[in-house]
């Protein structure tokens, strides 16, 4: 007597992956280092995850969106500065699945203070987790602010993983994240854009 072939095991679905950056942190990092902010972010989330040591997660991830967060600079400030943003942002726009997500500056010239990032940063996390958007996140920033943004993810049942140059890391954020991932080890010319035909990026906005 014959018996049906046995089914195999359904693989188990991966797991949704988001990355959420703090642009101005991340910038500032990058600045100092004299490498471009114009670069491949879906590609930069990619390498990030595949840095995460595979003890901290089972299965597969898919990486489903990233969300870039910075504030503007003022165009009445500074109009140089102001148009090589706007390049800035028109490279951003232009990639796959990679958000823009603007909070805003305030002040005068010299006296400019960032409004509604940090904010920003915190409700794709958390607004993400509590409504099952996600299974675990990236998030780019060595701002110790997020450390309780990292616990509450963890709390909801999602992993949040850091990521940030070893020498700015938050030790807090560090700690409160499943686990730290060093950009120290990206190879960030392979990252790199080539500018538009016939134009510049110009220096960083």
């Amino acid at each position: 007597m014959s018996h049906p072939p046995v089914a195999p095991e359904p693989s188990p679905a991966a797991l949704r992956l988001i990355t959420v950056i703090d642009g101005t942190n991340l910038k500032a990092a990058l600045d100092q280092r004299g490498l471009t902010t114009h670069i491949n972010y879906r590609q930069l989330a990619i390498q990030i995850a595949k840095e995460i040591p595979a003890e901290h997660y089972s299965g597969r991830w898919s990486l489903k969106r990233v969300v870039y967060v910075t504030a503007p600079p003022i165009q009445s400030h500074n109009p140089e500065r102001y148009e090589r943003w706007r390049k800035f942002e028109a490279m951003i726009r232009r990639q796959e699945r990679v958000e823009l997500k603007l909070g805003r500056l305030e002040g005068g010239p010299g006296r400019v203070y960032e409004k509604g990032v940090d904010i920003l940063v915190a409700i794709e996390l958390l607004a993400g987790a509590f409504k099952n958007q996600y299974d675990m996140a990236i998030i780019l920033s060595g701002d110790g602010d997020f450390a309780d943004v990292a616990r509450v993810v963890r709390e909801a049942g999602r992993l949040i993983f850091n990521a940030f140059f070893d020498s700015q890391k938050s030790y807090e954020l560090a700690k409160a994240a499943n686990a730290f991932v060093r950009l120290d080890a990206i190879d960030w010319q392979r990252l790199r854009l080539a500018p538009p035909p016939g134009g510049t990026w110009g220096r960083r906005f």
